[in-house]
Formats: C-alpha cells, structure tokens, sequence
C-alpha cells in the first residue's frame, strides 16, 4: 500500500469521532452547504440506476442517494468511517466496500452514475479517473463537488495550515481549467466545472439567511466567481 493511501486510512481513523464537524456540514451553515451539495449531485438521478459512491465517509450521502430509488454501492478506504456508514444503515440494502479508489472490484461498465463529496482531492487524480471510466458506462455520468484552489481561505489552508482545518497530509484542491484538461486526457466529455459556495463554515448561525442570499450574488459576477470555495464538477463518459 502506498504512503499516500496509509494516510488517508490514518486520518479517517483520526477523524471519525467528529467527521461532522471536520468536514463542515454541522450547525445551519453547515447544512445549509451540505443541503444545496446534495441537490447538485444528486440532479438527474434516474430510479434503478447503478450507482458508485466513492469516498462514503459516514454514510450521510449515502442516505441521499438510496432516497432516490437506485441501486448504490458505496466505499471508502477508512474502516473507522466506513464501520459508522453501516452502522447508519444496517441492512437496508446499500452495500458498502472497503477499497481504496485505485482497484475498484467491479466489471467493466457497470455503473450508470459515480458520485462523490468531497473526495477527489484526497486521491491520485489519474490513478482513479483510469478506474472510473473503466467501470463506468458510455453515457454514464459522474459527479463531484471539490475544494476550489483559487479560493484564498482554501490556498492557505492547504499550505499552511493542514492540522488546524483537519487536513490530510496529501489532501489537495484543484483549478478547474487544469482539472478540466485532465478529465478530456481521460476521456471524458461534456465537461462542466463551475464555482460555487461563498458560504464560510465560521459564519454565525444567526445571519444565515441573510447571508444565504447575499453571497450566491457573488457567484454570478465574473472573476470574483473564480474565488468560491468550492467546483461543482459533472462530466460524461
């Protein structure tokens, strides 16, 4: 196993006691961000569809997933995450796989649809779009959300300050036209990556409405739209 895997394995087991909150998604900011995530990954779901979560954490968007009728198997390398995941579901029906993204133990072309939060930046970037296409079927579409490395609260937490926002040793966030460049390397097409998301985690509970609306302004305007924290990411096989 390569270092950078032993890491990641290292860091879900330290985080998992408070994954909540290491990755944001506590308070109503928290899930104000988590909620409008959700509606965008999960947009076109079709009932029936085979899914592929990678990188199920505790199995939060798991749950959303298997709300929408389709058939879904998550992973993570993490044993400590993955365990609370199945804890969460018990057996109702989603089966769960300890693996790491690089070796998927699928066929070729199974998967409808692969989804991920957040996860991408934890990984070897061509060592796991080899693997996504090769199960993923022509026509076949995934999604992500990621951190955006323009932002400059990401940019400095990534290079100073690993710890004290929870990151992993390796954990990265991208530049949408380079990732770009990479998807079409890969084979994919009808690539859309777009900034998203000024809401800061540290933002007070109580302007969350107001700030709500304030800062999606901020995303339609040119350039300062480069600086959101986050890419939404969709692309075709």
């Amino acid at each position: 196993m390569d270092e950078r895997l032993k890491n990641e394995i290292a860091h879900g087991r330290q985080i998992a006691m408070y994954a909540e909150d290491a990755w944001g998604w506590s308070g109503r900011i928290g899930s104000l961000r988590w909620q409008r995530r959700v509606r965008m990954l999960l947009d076109g779901l079709r009932p029936g569809a085979r899914v592929l979560e990678v990188g199920c954490g505790i199995g939060l968007l798991t749950e959303e997933i298997a709300k929408r009728g389709v058939k879904v198997c998550s992973l993570d390398i993490s044993q400590e995450l993955l365990g609370k995941a199945r804890d969460r579901f018990g057996n109702r029906g989603v089966a769960f796989l300890r693996s790491s993204a690089y070796e998927l133990a699928f066929a070729d072309s199974v998967f409808d649809n692969i989804i991920g939060m957040s996860v991408l930046h934890h990984l070897d970037m061509d060592s796991a779009l080899n693997e996504f296409s090769r199960v993923l079927k022509k026509g076949g579409w995934m999604a992500f959300s990621e951190p955006n490395m323009l932002n400059p609260h990401i940019f400095c937490e990534r290079h100073f300050f690993r710890e004290r926002f929870h990151n992993s040793p390796d954990e990265t966030a991208f530049i949408r036209f380079a990732l770009k460049r990479q998807l079409k390397r890969h084979g994919f097409r009808d690539i859309e990556i777009d900034p998203f998301d000024f809401m800061y985690p540290g933002i007070p509970d109580s302007l969350a409405g107001r700030a709500e609306g304030l800062l999606k302004v901020f995303e339609k305007i040119p350039l300062v739209s480069e600086i959101a924290g986050s890419l939404y990411i969709r692309a075709v096989k």
